[in-house]
């Protein structure tokens, strides 16, 4: 699987952070790519939660649905995709800093996992590069957002 990692000091509490990060029904407002929420068990996220959203990454917009498999407060937060064309490991992590929360997001994705010769190409030709752009983008939304509270 391909990993982009993101780790950015946000200046504000671990729970301020914690709150933004498992409100899934604002995520389309820092998440780059989801251009919305279609439907969630529950909001705020907790372990077990599933929730479709409606993203779009290059020319394809596509409905995923997620699943929360760890969620400690106000520590660390695992998201999971089983697609037929997309799988994805999204893991949320915060740690206290002295000037406030580090966020670190890191997402492991797979594109075709049952077409590999194909998925990889794809991955590694188009797909990483808007990856990191669009979750670096992702990681400052979410840090302005709450950095403007």
């Amino acid at each position: 699987m391909n990993t982009v990692k993101i780790e950015k000091e946000i200046k504000a509490s671990p729970q301020k952070v914690w709150d933004i990060i498992s409100d899934i029904e604002k995520a389309p407002d820092w998440v780059e790519v989801m251009n919305s929420l279609v439907d969630t068990t529950d909001n705020p996220v907790k372990k077990g939660t599933v929730y479709k959203e409606r993203s779009k990454v290059g020319p394809k917009e596509s409905v995923t649905t997620w699943r929360v498999t760890k969620f400690v407060a106000p520590q660390i937060q695992i998201h999971e995709c089983n697609e037929p064309d997309f799988k994805a490991h999204l893991t949320m992590k915060l740690e206290p800093t002295h000037g406030g929360t580090k966020l670190t997001h890191i997402t492991k994705y797979e594109l075709m996992p049952n077409l590999r010769p194909l998925g990889w190409l794809l991955e590694t030709l188009f797909v990483k590069s808007a990856m990191i752009k669009n979750l670096n983008k992702s990681v400052d939304n979410c840090k302005a957002i709450i950095e403007a509270k």
